[in-house]
């Protein structure tokens, strides 16, 4: 029971249809206030085309997963649900081929999403950072750990891996890191995430957030967060 849409060239429509096409339709006219070309032309923004496959979870939660190409070439693919009762999005997944890395696709994908939640009245994004580069990315992104236990649990993580290379830091440095890990406030790990000092051919920070997992949030109204995050994506210099 799904949706589905392509979006070819300068958000021209390619392909649609679905046993739930108009339900999604009226989904999106509802909380989106335009209906589904609009929605999914929001989302392909500065990209050649895109295949959108679109399910309504309940009456007012929508599943989407799309993959994104450029001149014909898959380049990245997404999954997001939007919740907007309860004014809350999850990104299940944002995953870009080798190649796309680095040409400013990641940026162009979430700029597009930003607007789509924006306007769908989405105040807070979830998350799990996870894989080789999550734990690091979004903590530069902005998001945080969704409550205290979930900053202890990955403070207890950092901890080992800290306690690993103690020898290879200066003692002001490491007395300074273990008193962000010791902290009980998950916005500590902003300035983790931000530490520059150079450790084993890399940062401190990208170090050990590498390989962690996390639950993780935005919240829209946390004035510090978003500005970091819309700097990453490229809304603000």
């Amino acid at each position: 029971m799904t949706a589905f849409i392509g979006i070819g060239s300068r958000g021209g429509l390619r392909s649609f249809g679905g046993t739930q096409f108009a339900q999604v339709n009226r989904w999106c006219t509802t909380w989106f206030k335009r209906d589904l070309i609009h929605f999914s032309q929001a989302l392909t923004m500065r990209f050649n085309g895109a295949n959108m496959v679109l399910r309504l979870i309940s009456e007012d939660r929508l599943l989407v997963r799309m993959q994104i190409f450029q001149a014909g070439t898959r380049i990245a693919s997404i999954a997001f649900r939007i919740d907007p009762q309860q004014q809350r999005a999850f990104l299940s997944w944002t995953v870009l081929t080798p190649a796309t890395q680095r040409t400013g696709a990641f940026k162009h994908i979430l700029q597009n999403l930003l607007l789509v939640l924006r306007d769908c009245g989405i105040t807070r994004i979830s998350l799990v950072a996870s894989l080789s580069h999550g734990g690091y990315v979004w903590a530069i992104y902005g998001f945080v750990p969704e409550t205290a236990g979930q900053w202890a649990r990955l403070a207890g993580v950092l901890r080992r891996k800290l306690l690993a290379i103690a020898s290879e830091l200066k003692p002001a440095e490491l007395d300074a890191v273990q008193k962000l890990v010791a902290s009980p406030h998950r916005l500590a790990l902003r300035a983790l995430a931000g530490s520059a000092i150079p450790v084993r051919d890399t940062t401190l920070g990208k170090h050990l957030l590498m390989g962690t997992e996390w639950k993780g949030e935005l919240d829209f109204s946390d004035g510090p967060s978003v500005l970091i995050y819309l700097k990453r994506i490229g809304v603000v210099p």
